[in-house]
């Protein structure tokens, strides 16, 4: 499969979990596809080191990707699926009354009957902080699509 084909196939699963908001099982498979995306980047262009950041292996190249996008660590960090690392799960999120608007109708409704929260997947990270989960991945897949790897 090339690499435009499975950055299709990511986005086509980012799309499908946008469509299940509340599967953790989706949001975890997008992860794990975004995980091994940059591992065939660092593949397809590893004898081509200024299109690899100039590190020797892939160990270096995530590290490089972590630190240049919050999100690509996040990923990396719940794919690896350690014991000690990010987790899923669904947590009740507090919406101030100015988004209303930009809710859908089913979270609207919801949120009327649970003190203005709506449910979302969140990243657990190793400090206990959260963030919403599909605005990792979209953070992650904008990353990939402004990177050089075409």
């Amino acid at each position: 499969m090339t690499l435009e084909a499975q950055f299709a196939l990511i986005l086509e699963e980012h799309r499908h979990s946008l469509a299940a908001p509340l599967s953790v099982r989706k949001v975890l498979l997008v992860a794990v596809l975004l995980d091994h995306f940059a591992d065939l980047v660092f593949a397809q262009f590893r004898d081509r080191p200024e299109r690899v950041f100039g590190v020797p292996d892939v160990l270096a190249w995530r590290a490089t990707l972590a630190a240049q996008s919050a999100a690509l660590g996040q990923v990396a960090e719940l794919a690896s699926g350690r014991h000690d690392g990010a987790t899923l799960r669904i947590d009740a999120i507090t919406v101030p009354i100015a988004d209303y608007p930009a809710l859908a109708v089913e979270d609207y409704m919801v949120s009327l009957y649970n003190q203005n929260t709506v449910q979302r997947v969140v990243v657990v990270k190793r400090d206990g902080s959260t963030a919403l989960a599909h605005d990792v991945l979209a953070a992650a897949l904008d990353y990939w699509d402004s990177a050089n790897w075409r």
